[in-house]
């Protein structure tokens, strides 16, 4: 084998090691992403089911009412 390419080898095993730290940290960002997303579905689910429930309320309050008319 050529020299040159033994330690361009070397090299690169080097600098893979050199950025295993920051492939650690853009893993623990990704895992982070992914737990605010679901976050982020559960408040957009809270925020639709009071929009619902305020619909349904202002369809109740604006039913045509029965009974003895004044």
């Amino acid at each position: 084998m050529n020299i040159a390419i033994v330690r361009a080898f070397i090299a690169m095993r080097q600098f893979i090691l050199q950025y295993q730290d920051l492939i650690d940290q853009i893993g623990m960002l990704k895992e982070r992403l992914g737990e605010h997303d679901v976050q982020l579905d559960n408040i957009y689910d809270a925020i639709e089911n009071l929009l619902d429930q305020k619909v349904e309320q202002q369809a109740w309050q604006e039913r045509e009412r029965i009974g003895f008319k004044k």
